[in-house]
């Protein structure tokens, strides 16, 4: 007998499918001789620290650090019953199939289980890519010894018992030296120094300085038509700046109407704007954000979904290109897709061979294990969500943009003088669309923010600011906002008149927040997390009560800035995982030895603890923020805490307290402010009764509780 282990049970039926008709059982199914069952995620984890020994069970100082001499495994309490019937399966087998998904994380969820089973049974790797019947029956054909994969689970394996010694450590040694009595607090390896980028961010927007500075805008009248030019003077930096307001007022007074000039030149240039490559799980999760409003785990959740149901390859890849043999697939994909119009698609088809070659690339896939996100070519049904589709639609338009010609732009930048002063004027003509007419017009930038049709909140706040030193460049604003459709037929030389000047009050605008595009950005760029947990990351922050989301924007908490300034530079900063998963990368592929980096990891774990334990002692400073005082009490402030907004007065008796997350809807910040003011919020969407019920309302303070106030029934 023959057993296939799965990564869940969707793709095990797809691999029983192809095998054949596939027998339902208790915990799996059979297809002939073959026995095809499934994990759900990891079975099987770390064991804890008290499994180890009775006394780590306690958190002291005495335990640590907490060192396994050698790790143990143990069962995911959940799943436990179904675990004992994989491990019968697996021990009743002549030869197992590793079906698990085919990176790091599947290798570890198999590799565990096998371990458990107890077994010397002959492995071979089903290395998936898509679950289509084709895909399925390639890859049963090409199946490697598992024996080919062992360095990929020695990374594994290294990579899980470092975050174990690393996390339970550090998050123990902290806890005990800077926590509160029932309030651990958690550090992570890669959730710590993510977390710092965000704090870093918040702090350097507070203590911003605006700078003010001043514009004059005048309107021209050329004989061809009229447009718009903006002062620019002789300094090197910011040459538009102004720096005073009766500066600009005495240019401005210098340009009346009918004020004479003429146009001085007229630089044009032709720009070549190559088409993208293909979406990566990060470059998609970051589009998603900004076209559709989704977070990083609804664009995961959907893309798994496309996955489960064979209309795009597997999600969880570093990789924008393709291999050779997919590229032989790609005409056939091309002809499954249902955007754009004939002719495009037609164009797609007759140029393919000379496009094909920019986004292939074997050894860039085999470094990633997965080749790019595409569609499989089969049609997406009509049941469809609305999410999946709107992310479906994102994959199948950058997949046929990357295969059509380049756009082609004229850049012109026109300078007029006028009164002794010199004016700038930028345009752009879009002269061939290219690959940019497979996309729609949010994609290029048309309507509101880029935003019709949104799924989530999708209000601008500079994603493309990853730098985290200033906002957008006041010499590109100036650029943009002087931009203009330019009336054909301007010549050097021209002659025109001023028909109308104004004075602009400006100011340099702060770093923006960070949305979960500008923050996947910077975590892919620092090497923080893998595209399979960089969401799960980010979750895990929210839970925890370290960050919040407002809208779009992602905001950390008092609680987080002050975790900061307690825990050692080690483990906050970016270069700590980084280091890692180039060794953990190495590992894999079979060039470093896991048992010098886990030495180096047992070391840092006692350099992490000792100078915890050498920190001055004393619980974290409670939350500075100035919630104001109780509206019940009076004489109490209310504080944040993980839980809620309470008063400081609880012990005296004041129970006043606003909950975090009311009927299944987390509130923001905002709304707990305008509750505290006495005021009602707006109609909020997303409340859910006991009975599963999602329903809308109003909140508003009533007494010392938090009531619904729901519309008048007509």
């Amino acid at each position: 007998m023959r057993c296939i282990l799965a990564e869940n049970p969707s793709v095990a039926l797809d691999i029983a499918r192809t095998l054949g008709t596939p027998q339902k059982q208790d915990g799996y199914v059979t297809v002939g001789s073959d026995t095809i069952t499934w994990a759900y995620g990891h079975l099987a984890t770390l064991a804890s620290p008290e499994q180890y020994d009775p006394a780590w069970k306690t958190w002291a100082w005495a335990t640590l650090p907490m060192l396994p001499t050698r790790f143990q495994l143990a069962p995911i309490a959940k799943t436990t019953p179904h675990l004992h019937k994989v491990l019968a399966l697996l021990r009743q087998a002549d030869r197992i199939v590793c079906a698990t998904d085919a990176d790091r994380e599947g290798e570890l969820i198999f590799r565990y289980i096998y371990a458990l089973a107890g077994v010397q049974k002959p492995v071979d790797r089903l290395w998936l890519s898509e679950n289509t019947a084709t895909a399925i029956r390639t890859a049963l054909g090409a199946m490697k010894p598992a024996t080919a994969y062992n360095a990929l689970a020695q990374a594994a394996q290294a990579r899980a018992q470092a975050d174990w010694l690393i996390g339970l450590n550090a998050t123990r040694a902290v806890s005990l030296r800077h926590g509160e009595p029932g309030q651990p607090l958690s550090v992570g390896r890669v959730q710590t120094p993510t977390l710092k980028l965000i704090v870093d961010r918040d702090l350097a927007i507070a203590a911003f300085q605006p700078v003010p500075y001043w514009q004059v805008r005048v309107l021209f009248q050329a004989a061809a038509g009229e447009y718009s030019g903006i002062w620019h003077g002789t300094a090197r930096e910011h040459p538009h700046w102004i720096a005073t307001a009766a500066q600009a007022q005495a240019l401005a007074a210098q340009l009346p109407p009918g004020t004479p000039g003429r146009i001085e030149r007229i630089d044009t240039k032709t720009v070549t704007i190559a088409p993208p490559l293909f979406f990566n799980l990060n470059d998609l999760q970051k589009e998603a954000n900004r076209r559709l409003g989704l977070t990083a785990q609804q664009t995961l959740d959907a893309v798994q979904s496309l996955y489960d149901q064979h209309l795009t390859s597997y999600p969880r890849t570093e990789a924008r290109v393709i291999t050779p043999d997919v590229a032989k697939t790609v005409a056939g994909r091309l002809r499954g897709l249902t955007i754009g119009t004939p002719a495009l698609m037609a164009e797609s088809q007759a140029t393919l061979r000379q496009r094909l070659p920019r986004v292939v690339n074997a050894a860039a896939v085999a470094q990633a294990g997965h080749y790019a996100i595409i569609p499989t070519g089969q049609v997406p049904p009509a049941s469809l969500s609305l999410r999946d589709q709107a992310v479906y639609d994102l994959i199948a338009r950058r997949f046929l943009a990357a295969l059509l010609p380049p756009g082609q732009d004229a850049r012109t930048t026109l300078w007029t003088q006028a009164a002794g002063a010199r004016f700038k004027t930028t345009g752009t003509v879009v002269l061939t669309p290219g690959w940019r007419a497979a996309l729609t017009p949010e994609d290029t930038g048309s309507g509101k923010n880029g935003q019709s049709g949104s799924l989530g909140e999708t209000e601008d706040t500079g994603d493309n600011d990853t730098n985290g030193e200033h906002g957008k460049n006041p010499d590109e604003a100036a650029d943009q906002e002087s931009a203009a459709v330019l009336p054909p037929g301007l010549q050097p030389g021209d002659p025109v008149s001023v028909v109308d000047t104004t004075v602009d009050a400006k100011k340099t605008p702060p770093p923006s927040r960070f949305t979960d595009a500008g923050l996947l950005t910077l975590m892919e760029k620092y090497g923080l997390g893998t595209p399979a947990t960089r969401a799960r990351i980010l979750e895990v922050l929210l839970a925890r009560d370290y960050v919040r989301r407002e809208k779009k924007r992602l905001i950390s908490t008092d609680k987080a800035r002050q975790l900061l300034q307690v825990l050692p530079e080690t483990l906050q900063s970016p270069d700590l995982t980084r280091a890692w998963e180039t060794r953990l990368e190495a590992i894999a592929q079979g060039s470093e030895d896991p048992r010098h980096f886990l030495t180096d990891i047992r070391q840092l774990t006692q350099e992490v603890v000792d100078t915890t334990r050498q920190h001055p002692a004393g619980t974290m400073a409670p939350s500075v923020t100035d919630w104001g005082p109780c509206p019940v009490c009076h004489q109490g402030q209310i504080r944040e805490n993980a839980k809620g907004w309470g008063c400081s007065r609880w012990k005296e008796g004041c129970r006043f307290m606003i909950w975090k997350t009311i009927a299944g809807k987390r509130l923001t910040a905002t709304q707990v402010k305008t509750l505290l003011a006495g005021k009602p919020t707006g109609v909020l969407k997303g409340f859910q009764s006991k009975a599963g019920k999602a329903f809308d309302a109003q909140l508003t303070l009533d007494g010392d509780r938090i009531a619904f106030v729901f519309a008048p029934r007509p």
